[in-house]
């Protein structure tokens, strides 16, 4: 008979102490910080750059010819072939956009435009055939000559619209890509060009004589040229600052080539003891063709604005 009464008791003792815990406060944990933003290359960006160029050592040629001394055809010419590398430095700035698809390819599109010192000077020369005028009685007078000229090249600005697609393999902020496109820029070129001959001898062996003989001619282009261009590099966002980042770049940039005719002007000289001197006109005519391409190596940095990334996940609150 006593076990009934100390079990009802225990069953009581449970009740109440049940009942008092029900009414003690209740205390939540603080919730648990949301996790950061995954790092993403999604956004438009704009930044700046400078770097250098170096020339692709072309052939640059040129061909000049004589036409005429007194009405007399001449079927002589000189023609030289020279080295140029446009070298130089560029700097200027870019703006572009990047959409990230997956966790390791993203793809853009970035134009930028490029003030430059890049030039390149050039000079050759070379001796021509025989030039035979002033068919006066006796033997026809005749003798070689030289032509020289120099070409000055420069790309005063130029500037790129171009696709990119970049990889991140090793980390999400590390992008290497590939990069080509359009290109475009400012070419000047200067040409300056002669000819130059002089022979003496005598008529008949008794009348002495002298031929001297010059012609000089310039040629220039100023104008836009356009082509394409190649490359590629890698940017890298430092996690502190993931905003910003910074890029190695390498560009081979071919804007075609320019061709130059042009005609020059001179006059030949003859001199005849005891006959005095007569003079007439001496022409000629060259051509030079210079290719205008050239590597450039930049760095740069660039302020992502990530107007159309996408946002960070957002944790339910229960």
């Amino acid at each position: 008979m006593t076990k009934l009464p100390v079990a009802a008791g225990l069953a009581l003792a449970l009740v109440a102490g049940s009942a008092f815990a029900a009414d003690l406060p209740h205390y939540k944990g603080p919730p648990l910080p949301p996790p950061p933003p995954m790092f993403s290359w999604t956004g438009l960006y704009g930044g700046v750059n400078i770097g250098g160029a170096f020339g692709n050592a072309d052939n640059q040629w040129t061909r000049e010819n004589i036409h005429s001394a007194l009405g007399t055809p001449i079927f002589s010419g000189v023609a030289w072939q020279r080295q140029t590398n446009l070298t130089g430095v560029t700097g200027g700035g870019q703006v572009g956009y990047n959409y990230q698809f997956n966790r390791w390819l993203v793809v853009g599109l970035e134009a930028d435009i490029q003030a430059a010192n890049i030039q390149s000077n050039t000079s050759g020369w070379g001796p021509g055939g025989t030039v035979s005028a002033f068919p006066i009685p006796g033997p026809v007078f005749s003798s070689a000559y030289a032509g020289a000229g120099t070409v000055n090249s420069y790309v005063d600005w130029w500037g790129t619209v171009r696709g990119r697609v970049g990889f991140t393999p090793l980390m999400p902020n590390l992008m290497f890509y590939a990069t080509g496109g359009f290109a475009y820029g400012q070419v000047n070129t200067n040409f300056n060009y002669g000819s130059t001959r002089g022979v003496s001898g005598a008529v008949f062996g008794f009348f002495p004589y002298n031929i001297t003989s010059g012609a000089f001619g310039r040629g220039t282009f100023d104008n836009i040229k356009y082509g394409w261009t190649v490359g590629g590099g890698f940017e890298y966002a430092p996690l502190m600052f993931p905003n910003w980042s910074f890029k190695l770049e390498y560009d081979y940039v071919d804007l075609g080539s320019t061709t130059i005719s042009t005609f020059g002007l001179g006059q030949t000289a003859l001199t005849v003891v005891p006959f005095g001197t007569t003079t007439a006109p001496f022409f000629n005519s060259a051509t030079t063709r210079v290719q205008n391409r050239f590597h450039v190596a930049r760095v740069g940095i660039n302020y992502r604005l990530n107007l159309f990334s996408a946002p960070a996940p957002v944790l339910a609150k229960y």
